[in-house]
């Protein structure tokens, strides 16, 4: 099917597979640590592309201390950092790519999800993606 003809969710939808892809091709992270206890990060999502480091805390996340202490009390592993508390989202399709690459403590951290619209895609792991 010729992508110029496909309705705009799903040329959105197919982009971002298109990104997922090009992330699971990339097979190292996009910030490197330059020692063991090092934990930073780059996350992606519709509204942009931001950093953090978390020893000690900055980048560019408005929200980076509380991103890097969900981080730390899930052991890294983002799927495990619960949804941002307080905020309801309408409920309709249209999907989101959200993502992260770094090192948590050394460790390789590489994350991608489709939320199912842009509201849960801010929300769905904690400080994360709330930018």
């Amino acid at each position: 099917m010729n992508p110029a003809r496909m309705p705009a969710r799903a040329r959105r939808a197919l982009g971002a597979l298109t990104l997922a892809g090009a992330l699971l091709l990339v097979g190292t992270p996009a910030a490197t640590a330059s020692a063991a206890g090092d934990t930073e990060f780059e996350i992606y999502s519709v509204s942009g592309t931001v950093t953090i480091t978390c020893d000690p805390v900055g980048g560019t996340h408005p929200h980076a201390k509380e991103a890097c202490a969900e981080i730390d009390a899930a052991g890294g592993d983002i799927a495990a950092v619960p949804r941002y508390p307080g905020v309801g989202c309408v409920d309709e399709w249209d999907p989101v790519l959200i993502g992260v690459t770094g090192t948590w403590r050394g460790k390789e951290v590489l994350y991608s999800s489709f939320e199912s619209n842009r509201c849960y895609g801010a929300i769905r792991h904690g400080h994360i993606f709330w930018y």
